[in-house]
């Protein structure tokens, strides 16, 4: 399912590396960061009208030196443009920073994906400098522990 959702047209138009991925080279990638303790994902469901779960999409969190992580979102093509995103990114983020000791969380989006942007502003990411990403435009954004007590 992760694979499936990492190799969507859409989500690879948006990534730094927008090659698709083999699944031989996901599964490696996938089973290093389930044992990285650095790492922690989660996968978000909503209640379908039947009411059973339905996975909508995962949040990743990777922990960069002592105090920082990197986020990173996909979601399910069909909870797209439902106003998931930035509900996900908050209850994830509340999430994390509630068992870590991480003091900021940072995201890097492809200058283009206005869908993330906002989705991140919305969730209440501050904006920061514009960088760069594999030699890409990129909006840098944060959200600050104190942001979320």
């Amino acid at each position: 399912m992760i694979w499936q959702w990492a190799n969507d047209p859409d989500v690879r138009a948006v990534s730094f590396a927008p090659e698709p991925i083999a699944y031989a080279d996901h599964v490696e990638w996938f089973e290093t960061r389930l044992a990285d303790t650095d790492c922690r994902m989660y996968i978000a469901e909503d209640i379908t009208a039947d009411g059973h779960p339905a996975p909508v999409g995962q949040v990743r969190f990777e922990r960069k030196g002592q105090q920082a992580a990197v986020i990173s979102v996909s979601l399910d093509r069909q909870f797209r443009a439902r106003g998931h995103g930035a509900r996900i990114i908050e209850l994830a983020c509340r999430t994390y920073l509630a068992a870590t000791d991480t003091q900021i969380i940072n995201a890097y989006i492809k200058a283009d994906n206005a869908a993330s942007l906002a989705a991140f502003k919305k969730a209440g990411f501050a904006s920061g400098n514009g960088t760069s990403v594999a030699n890409q435009p990129a909006h840098h954004l944060f959200l600050a522990r104190e942001e979320q007590t």
